[in-house]
This record gives C-alpha cells, sequence and structure tokens, in this order.
C-alpha cells in the first residue's frame, strides 16, 4: 500500500516538475500560431512578455506552492528573485525555441500538403483538358469524311431530286459547322448561328420522319451582339429527339429562346412528351459535357434545371452574358434565314 503510496506521489511530481515546460512549449505554439504567421510582430513581442510572466507565475506556485504539498517531507529551498529569473528565462528560451521549430516544422509540412494537393488539381486539369481534346478530336473523324461524302452526293444528287440534294446541303451544312464552329480568340460564336444551326438539324429529323414532326420554335428578344459558347443547346435539343413523343400536336416539341431587354440574360428551354414503350438507352455523357462546358466558361453564372417526371420531360437553362454591347434595347427579332417549306416546323414571332 505504502509503495502505491509513494508511485502516486512520484506521478504527480514528475508531472508539475514538467508543467511549466510543457506550458511554454504549447503556449508558444498558439502565439506563434496566431501572431507570428500573421506577421503581427509587435502584438508577438507584447504576447511572449506577458507569456513570461504567467510562466515565472505558474514556476512560482509550482515550485513553492504545490510541490511542498506533493512532498511535505523534502526540505523546500529558500525563494530568490534573481535565481528564478534567470532560471526561468533558460528554460523559457529553450522550450520556446523547441516550440519555434515545432512550428515552423508544420508549417513546412502544411505547405507541403497544399503544393502537393495543388499539383495534383493542375494535373487532374490537365488530364480532364487532354480528355476533353482526345474526345474532340475522335468527334472530329467521321463528321470530316461525311462532309467531304455528302458534297460528292450532293453534286450526284442534283439532277436527280431538289427535295433530297437540298437535304443533302443542309447535313453538310451541319456537319461543317460541327467542324470548323467559327469560334472567337474566347471560344464563342454569334447566338444566330446557333439558332440557325438548330433549325437546320430540325430540318433534317423533319425528313427522317416524313414531316409529321410537331415542332414549335419560339425566339424573344434581340439576338443582334449575343455570343454564346457553340453546340450547347443541340446537346437538349438532341436529347428530346431521342426520347421525345414528337407526333402528337397536343403536345409539339417547344423549343424557345428568350433574351432579356438588356441582353444581359438568355434563358433557354425545351419540353416535349416522352416516348412510352422501350426507352432507348442513355449515358447522359452528353449532358455531362455540356455541364462541364457550362461551369468551365460560365462558373456560377448559369443555372441548368432538368425535369424528368411522369409523360413529360423539360429542360431550362439560363445563362447571365456579362458583355453584349449594343443589345441594350429590345427589338424585332430579326431570324436567321428561314428554311424552306418542307422543313415543316413553326417558328413563332415575338409576343
Amino acid at each position: 500500500m505504502a509503495m502505491r503510496h509513494q508511485a502516486s506521489i512520484n506521478v504527480l511530481d514528475l508531472f508539475f516538475t514538467q508543467l511549466p515546460s510543457i506550458y511554454v512549449f504549447y503556449g508558444n505554439n498558439y502565439i506563434f500560431s496566431n501572431f507570428l504567421s500573421r506577421k503581427k510582430i509587435a502584438l508577438l513581442i507584447i504576447a511572449e512578455l506577458v507569456f513570461f510572466s504567467s510562466y515565472q507565475l505558474l514556476s512560482y506556485i509550482d515550485g513553492y506552492i504545490i510541490a511542498p504539498l506533493i512532498n511535505p517531507h523534502e526540505p523546500n529551498p529558500p525563494f530568490h528573485l534573481s535565481y528564478s529569473l534567470a532560471t526561468g528565462l533558460w528554460v523559457f528560451f529553450l522550450y520556446s525555441f523547441f516550440a519555434f521549430g515545432y512550428y515552423f516544422a508544420r508549417r513546412a509540412v502544411k505547405k507541403e500538403k497544399e503544393l502537393r494537393e495543388t499539383e495534383l488539381k493542375k494535373l487532374l486539369a490537365e488530364q480532364e483538358k487532354l480528355d476533353a481534346e482526345y474526345a474532340f478530336l475522335r468527334a472530329q473523324i467521321n463528321p470530316h469524311f461525311l462532309h467531304n461524302t455528302l458534297s460528292f452526293f450532293y453534286a450526284k444528287s442534283l439532277g436527280c431530286s431538289e427535295e433530297l440534294s437540298t437535304a443533302i446541303l443542309t447535313l453538310s451544312d451541319i456537319m461543317r459547322y460541327s467542324l470548323e464552329g467559327g469560334e472567337d480568340d474566347n471560344g464563342t460564336v454569334p447566338l444566330d448561328k446557333e439558332v440557325e444551326h438548330l433549325q437546320k438539324v430540325i430540318a433534317i429529323n423533319q425528313l427522317r420522319f416524313n414531316h409529321k414532326l410537331q415542332v414549335q420554335f419560339r425566339i424573344t428578344g434581340n439576338m443582334d451582339n449575343i455570343r454564346i459558347i457553340p453546340l450547347i443547346f443541340i446537346t437538349l435539343v438532341e436529347n428530346a429527339f431521342k426520347h421525345g413523343e414528337l407526333t402528337n400536336s397536343a403536345y409539339p416539341l417547344a423549343i424557345s429562346f428568350e433574351i432579356s431587354p438588356d441582353g444581359r440574360k438568355l434563358h433557354f428551354s425545351t419540353f416535349n412528351k416522352k416516348k412510352t414503350g422501350p426507352k432507348e438507352l442513355s449515358h447522359g455523357i452528353g449532358i455531362n459535357n455540356m455541364r462541364k462546358r457550362l461551369e468551365r466558361t460560365y462558373k456560377d453564372g448559369y443555372t441548368l434545371a432538368i425535369k424528368d417526371e411522369g409523360e413529360f420531360y423539360s429542360a431550362d437553362l439560363l445563362i447571365e452574358l456579362t458583355e453584349n454591347p449594343g443589345a441594350a434595347v429590345l427589338s424585332p427579332l430579326a431570324h436567321p434565314r428561314k428554311s424552306p417549306n418542307y422543313f415543316n416546323f413553326k417558328i413563332l414571332e415575338n409576343d
């Protein structure tokens, strides 16, 4: 029993003997983290002076009040202020030095970790860029071949059927736009070119389904001076053609462009009735790629809401356009070149 009591006393004595040193080490870590890292030198000096005073007070309490209570039979040396200050200053300096080294070691590890994370993000971004470029190059191979082939077919069909030759020419224009686009240095194209491209895609689909598709194409606002990244809207339109029931006149495919009066907001939407029966397989790659391109270009300046509910499917894309000089007044829409009559879809004028 006496041995256990003696062991408890030894543990307490060891703890309180080292308590001032522990106090200096962790206290300085806190001071360095809050003042040295922010380069507040004056506050750092004041904090160290106050902290040294508190350390001296703790040392006195530990050595001359707590120690006699733990070891009442041990002689307690008399207190000398000069000796206490000199000894305390040495211990304070030594453990402050340890804390200083620990602080910089932690900073070095943190900085190294941040550098690795930054490098990893950079590598991932480069990989995504390479993957996108590779996917783009793969997408160019077949359209390029088709464009050249369609030009040959167009020349051969001129004497056979006007409708066929016009359709081949339209498909060739679609291929050319997909290949060349005509982007400026910012990677954007005029909005009216995108609208014209969509109209040609709709026209080709009308030919595929013998002019039975019910499509309403509405444009509200002034498209002058509006520029947009290319081939964004086509993803949503092609999705509607792939999965929509578009032969019912009561539920036509509704495609809408709405430009705000100041030319700074563009709202694009599609609405269609869904097909019944077996569904075509879809991996969502087109929508995901579209989201990535929008995120990369417009950051937080866009919203895309897709609703797949019951019998109907809708998509709403709102883009904030920050630079559209000359588009501040709402004027009657100057439509792009309208398609021949056999394209068979309605272009609705401004309300």
